[in-house]
């Protein structure tokens, strides 16, 4: 059993809620509503973004990307060439497919999926005079891009941070738009049991860690370090810059992309059947529509799990190098309180001791300091996430609110 089995079961066996603690926390700070994500039991993503796993590489990737002949067309953020996990990777995707079908003498064009991907080939493609049908099945445009305003203000449960926003192209979507975006930062403060501040000197190690885990939505033992290593070398995230988030929202993004192209919402496509001379898409309830080409930029979750089958199959060696490629979780817990209780000038709070299992409500964002709101939010990734995904909503707030009072005890 390795030290993370370990953890878990002490922890799994040590957590029960603490009436007291929790009655204090309610009591001085009564929680007037949440927003959770549950990313990896999500038909339409099954998951949050990829990274380079452990046993795949650069080969996989490229190979899942090559077309079918000139009729079936891959796209998304995890295909992108040379950078992944950002939604500029989404959209550069996208962008390069798009110029390859035009290429090729096919004009009248089906893409399914409406995120950036979808969208960034569907705008380029109508532009160039093509007939651009989009087909979604979720009820919304934006993919893993979802700004939720049920607390009454918008807060993203996806993609929520420009990363290297100068000459980055979503930087050139928000100021088409004119969206306002603010520079955060990595400052953090590590809090222990009865609200006690830790030196970073001397946090555990397993959790400063997880500051850089989170972002690849794995943990270390996860990935390919060598070859994620020599691609954040190369290429880190393809440009420059502090990230920048979205006051009002990062779907402002997507009045850039509108255009004169159509898109199906709720429109689940299950199979793709493809010859020499054309398309034909169909749901569970038969075929939908025909085209002369199509572009598949749903998530390599979804790609994962087969939800969409191809007639003829896909290859042998395209469904391996699917099956190898890494789709990492990052989930949120928006808390809005009545007022901030926390420490309300650092941007992000780590909270190593909670009696619950390692990597369980450990990492936090002070929504406070940047948006002036008494939000806090909590990130659980990789294996972690996938552990809470069966929690109920009850019970994944007790853990998040059993743990702030241990940290900010009164």
């Amino acid at each position: 059993m390795n030290r993370r089995e370990v953890m878990i079961g002490m922890g799994a066996a040590a957590f029960t809620a603490c009436p007291e603690a929790l009655a204090d926390i309610k009591t001085r700070a009564p929680l007037k509503g949440y927003i959770r994500t549950n990313w990896s039991v999500d038909p339409f993503a099954y998951g949050s973004y990829s990274h380079i796993a452990k046993g795949s590489g650069d080969s996989d990737r490229a190979l899942v990307a090559e077309p079918i002949g000139d009729r079936v067309h891959f796209g998304g953020e995890a295909l992108n060439p040379n950078y992944q996990s950002t939604v500029h990777a989404a959209y550069d995707s996208g962008l390069a497919n798009a110029h390859h079908i035009l290429s090729t003498p096919h004009r009248r064009i089906a893409i399914i999926g409406a995120g950036a991907a979808g969208l960034s080939a569907a705008h380029f493609l109508a532009e160039q005079g093509c007939d651009v049908t989009v087909y979604e099945a979720r009820d919304r445009i934006g993919g893993r891009i979802w700004t939720d305003r049920s607390l009454g203000l918008p807060l993203d449960k996806g993609a929520s941070w420009i990363h290297g926003p100068i000459g980055n192209p979503i930087t050139k979507l928000a100021d088409t738009v004119g969206a306002e975006r603010i520079k955060t930062g990595g400052d953090f403060v590590v809090r222990g049991r009865n609200g006690r501040r830790i030196l970073s000197l001397f946090a555990p190690k397993w959790a400063l860690e997880g500051i850089t885990e989170l972002s690849m939505g794995a943990t270390w033992g996860e990935l390919n370090q060598q070859e994620t290593d020599e691609q954040y070398e190369e290429y880190g995230v393809g440009y420059e810059g502090p990230d920048v988030k979205f006051p009002g929202g990062y779907d402002q993004i997507f009045e850039a992309l509108s255009g004169d192209y159509d898109v199906q919402l709720s429109t689940e496509v299950t199979q793709i059947a493809y010859t020499a001379s054309g398309v034909t898409l169909h749901s569970v309830d038969g075929p939908i529509a025909e085209a002369d080409a199509v572009l598949v930029t749903v998530s390599l979750g979804v790609l994962k799990r087969g939800t969409i089958s191809f007639d003829p199959p896909l290859s042998v060696e395209k469904t391996a190098a699917i099956s190898r490629m890494g789709m990492g979780v990052l989930d949120k817990l928006y808390l809005l309180f009545e007022e901030p209780f926390w420490d309300k000038n650092t941007s992000a709070i780590i909270t190593p001791y909670n009696d619950l299992p390692m990597g369980h409500f450990n990492h936090w964002i002070n929504f406070d300091k940047y948006f002036g709101q008494p939000i806090i939010m909590a990130f659980n990734y990789g294996p972690y996430a996938r552990e809470l995904s069966t929690d109920t909503d009850e019970q994944l707030l007790t853990k998040a609110l059993q743990t702030l009072a241990m940290a900010y005890p009164v």
